[in-house]
């Protein structure tokens, strides 16, 4: 099941003002997007590495004010959840709340939140197969995925690779782009997406259509970031890229939205931008050494084509996917 891998402080039990001079780490495994305490027996916690307990309680997102390490105010939203018989809570992405900061005053809550409003990487990334969502670390060759058409292909090859922090920080050109939930349309993807740069995601709309006569292309994530809810990780967290190989380049799918398969071969390798070929080579060297012939499973625009396209659906307020996507799930 999914995992998700965060920093929570243990609640002090004495009421909204204290300081908090000591963090955990908590990972939360459950086969779904929300966390939803002791109404859910799947979900289960490990703090500081220990062993998975149930959660228990109800969630809450309490909206808290506090005062950070250098003595800023702030109002935030804190994600609290019970384990052991021990309340902790999870400040949001990017949030100024570290050790030593100060909580203060209870402001107002609601009950329950999602997996999303807390990761900054989640590894688990679901992909459509034959036997319904499944992990993609744990996908091996041979599993069968979901393609455009409505059918399922075998995988060729699954390939991995970890990023440690320093390696991320670096290179900025390795952190991953954040597809929000529903930043492309049609609710999709369920849940945050997390690839690489390069990596392309399905467009198919009027807009495509009109300009390429090709109602569905494949643009580079980083293209997208001009949108609302698209962007560039901003810190250099450790990351670990996984590149699902076919037989053939696929259309595939990623938290519900379309996306694609490792596209690499000789000829293949030839018409990618120095970027995507950059990113490649950096990230999966080995896949020179065993080049094939290839073809794109729907049009790739070039890079300035991709701009303008990224640029007309801004302007015109429109979402990418404005059409269903061919064989969505």
């Amino acid at each position: 099941m999914p995992q998700y891998t965060v920093t929570a402080f243990r609640w002090s039990g004495t009421g909204y003002n204290a300081q908090y001079n000591t963090s955990y780490t908590a990972t939360l495994d459950d086969d779904d997007a929300s966390y939803q305490g002791g109404g859910d027996g799947n979900e289960s916690i490990s703090i500081n590495g220990g062993a998975f307990g149930g959660s228990a309680g109800t969630p809450y997102a309490i909206n808290v004010s506090f005062t950070d390490t250098g003595g800023t105010a702030h109002i935030e939203t804190f994600y609290f959840f019970n384990t052991g018989g021990n309340w902790y809570f999870v400040p949001g992405p990017d949030s100024e709340f570290t050790v030593g900061a100060t909580l203060g005053s209870y402001q107002n809550h609601t009950s329950g939140w999602n997996y999303s409003n807390i990761t900054c990487f989640a590894r688990g990334t679901l992909i459509e197969t034959d036997r319904g969502r499944i992990v993609v670390e744990a996908l091996v060759a041979g599993d069968r995925v979901l393609v455009a058409d409505g059918s399922y292909r075998p995988l060729r090859m699954v390939m991995s690779r970890k990023l440690s922090a320093a390696e991320v920080a670096d290179n900025p050109k390795l952190r991953p782009v954040r597809i929000t939930a529903g930043a492309l349309g049609h609710g999709l993807p369920e849940r945050d997406l997390l690839v690489s740069r390069q990596h392309r995601m399905l467009v198919s709309s009027k807009i495509s259509e009109r300009m390429f006569v090709a109602p569905e292309v494949l643009v580079a994530a980083v293209r997208l970031t001009e949108l609302p809810g698209i962007f560039v990780e901003p810190s250099g967290e450790p990351v670990e890229y996984f590149h699902l190989l076919c037989d053939q380049h696929e259309v595939i799918f990623a938290e519900g939205a379309p996306t694609e398969s490792l596209f690499t071969g000789a000829e293949a390798l030839k018409a990618l931008s120095p970027e995507a070929y950059e990113e490649i080579t950096l990230l999966f060297p080995e896949l020179l050494a065993a080049q094939t012939a290839a073809r794109s499973a729907c049009p790739i625009p070039s890079g300035r084509q991709q701009r303008q396209l990224v640029a007309r659906h801004l302007k015109n307020n429109k979402p990418i996917l404005g059409c269903a996507p061919t064989g969505a799930p």
